[in-house]
């Protein structure tokens, strides 16, 4: 993944101090031309809004494009480009009314309607598409599968292929050959019935059931049909990523050029942009990597003028020393050791779970900028119980003594073995380039576990490596970042048919847990229930959380004009403070 920082994922969401409106003027820049410098930790260079995911080049897709609603200070949904809003029928489904305002305007001048939103919603339902949100049509969306399959009868199709095919490997193949053939000579599913037409500015999606995510599946990004739709028709995906080379958006900038080679991409403002005069009239992204500049030489050297980098010691103190401003905010991920629970214990789980003491590593490196995660969810969500401030399992070796007598492990002078008379010994996959902070927390947790007589081997991987061993179940154990979803809902993650249930946890009380979640839309009920169903997760030993690091945002006051600057950080670092910022005197 691409990243502004290191490892950080990062969404589409709202300042809080500065932007009380999209459709407010930002006021005029107090001198011309000005450029603000913007320092990256790499660019990926996709700049189709169709394939590039929400972490890579989040800092400049953020700019050129933009979404109905956007995420404010409490990590929850606000209206920012239209509105959102849902009603139960009596039928048990819900319907989303989704309206975008009547003044937006694309970088080429033209005007948005609401056939740009649903031209979004067809792309995605179109089994060719195989973009960054090529999973969008998993939705409960009335109608959205069988326009996927291009078959209204796929249930009875997709029933007989699970019959008859139990290797998931082999289902997956057949399900595929099935949609292939369905879409190879023309398809007959041409509509979503559950997405209509209201007027040139309105539209409503009927979902079958209650979804506390709905909203944040159905936030489109507003793209323009005419540009990125040319030639486009359902089963010929590719033609949407070959169409407007150059992005055509909706958001305050656009794009004048990108070379990787330089390291350097060029914003200039979209004169077209509804929200008025940005307060720099060019952004210069320098990708940090090319330039081969660590976050902290690129502000000792005054290199960049804003920087969203991940907090630690060092960066903190050459933002004092440069006379920096900066602020923060939590990132969009919590670290976690997730355990395979195919092959490890419960019992033997839980013992290794009390036997972890990582705090000191985690200290040395970020200082106060963490917070220690006691609930395998990001604390950035409302529904994170707060209130709790202790491990679910404390640091207590003769707590993990008794969990592994119940076990029925054996205690010899160098080892520990389990009913079978094996010795414990175990891999665990660490996403890290073994001189992080990680890899520190996950070595002392190597000695702590080597004193109770378990063997653990380290392994620190690429990413790649790391995703293809959660998706194979190879490795015991998987020690890297959980990131934020759209929404405090764990279903995915937990439920026995989650799709990114890599620990293969399975409990009826923990499938009822998040399924009533899934419904329960009191914010009240939902925050209750979340804090039970994480208390599931823990007894159950299926994940230990450790800790989410902290985003810092540091602001050269040289260039900036300091009154611009936000005193409290944007719960998701620099993407909507940008263009509210002011030049200097």
């Amino acid at each position: 993944m691409k990243r502004l920082k290191a490892g950080v994922a990062v969404i589409l969401t709202a300042v809080c101090l500065l932007l009380p409106s999209c459709s407010l003027p930002f006021g005029n820049a107090k001198r011309q031309n000005s450029t603000l410098k913007i320092g990256v930790a790499e660019t990926a260079g996709n700049f189709n809004p169709f394939y590039c995911g929400e972490n890579d080049d989040s800092v400049i897709m953020s700019q050129l494009f933009e979404r109905v609603q956007r995420r404010g200070v409490s990590n929850k949904f606000e209206n920012y480009c239209g509105s959102i809003t849902y009603e139960f029928l009596e039928s048990g489904k819900v319907k989303y009314t989704v309206s975008i305002d009547d003044n937006i305007r694309f970088s080429d001048g033209t005007y948005a309607t609401i056939d740009d939103v649903i031209f979004w919603y067809y792309v995605l339902a179109d089994a060719t598409y195989d973009g960054a949100y090529s999973d969008w049509y998993l939705n409960d969306i009335q109608g959205l599968k069988a326009f996927y399959y291009d078959d209204k009868n796929y249930e009875k199709k997709l029933a007989e292929i699970d019959e008859k095919y139990t290797d998931p490997a082999e289902r997956e193949e057949k399900v595929k050959e099935y949609i292939d053939k369905n879409y190879s000579n023309g398809t007959s599913v041409s509509e979503i019935s559950g997405i209509k037409k209201i007027n040139d500015h309105t539209c409503t999606v009927v979902f079958n059931s209650v979804n506390v995510g709905a909203i944040s599946q159905i936030n489109p990004l507003i793209v323009s049909k005419a540009a990125y739709g040319a030639g486009y028709v359902k089963g010929k995906a590719e033609t949407v990523k070959s169409n407007a080379e150059k992005p055509v958006g909706s958001g305050a900038y656009k794009l004048d050029s990108s070379d990787k080679k330089s390291g350097l991409t060029v914003l200039s403002s979209n004169e077209y942009y509804r929200g008025g005069k940005n307060g720099f009239d060019t952004l210069n992204v320098i990708d940090l990597s090319v330039k081969k500049l660590s976050p902290e030489s690129a502000v000792s050297r005054g290199a960049v003028d804003i920087l969203e980098t991940t907090a630690k010691n060092a960066i903190v103190s050459t933002a004092k020393n440069a006379g920096y401003k900066y602020n923060f905010c939590d990132d969009t991920f919590y670290n976690s050791i997730i355990f395979n629970c195919a092959k490890i214990n419960i019992n033997i789980r839980k013992g290794i779970m009390c036997l972890a003491n990582w705090n000191g590593e985690a200290k040395d490196e970020f200082g106060g900028c963490y917070s220690a995660v006691y609930r395998p969810m990001s604390v950035r969500f409302g529904e994170y119980p707060a209130s709790t401030t202790e491990p679910y399992y404390p640091f207590d070796s003769a707590k993990a003594g008794e969990y592994f007598a119940a076990a029925g492990c054996i205690k010899s002078d160098k080892s520990l073995t389990d009913s079978q008379g094996k010795a414990l010994r175990y891999t665990v996959y660490c996403l890290s380039d073994g001189k992080d902070a990680l890899s520190k927390v996950i070595n002392s947790f190597v000695a702590s576990l080597k004193s109770a007589g378990i063997e653990l081997t380290v392994k620190c991987v690429s990413e790649e490596e790391y995703s293809s061993s959660l998706e194979k179940r190879s490795a015991d154990m998987w020690c890297g970042p959980v990131y934020d979803s759209q929404s405090s809902d764990k279903y995915d993650y937990y439920h026995t048919g989650g799709k990114y249930n890599y620990s293969g946890v399975s409990d009826e009380m923990l499938d009822l847990e998040l399924e009533e979640l899934r419904v329960a839309t009191d914010y009240s009920e939902r925050c209750l229930k979340t804090a039970l169903m994480l208390g599931n997760v823990m007894e159950l030993a299926a994940e230990l959380p450790l800790y989410q690091q902290k985003t810092i945002v540091v602001y050269n006051k040289s260039v900036i004009d300091e009154n611009s600057i936000p005193l409290d950080s944007d719960p998701q670092g620099c993407r909507y403070i940008i263009r509210a910022l002011q030049p200097a005197e």
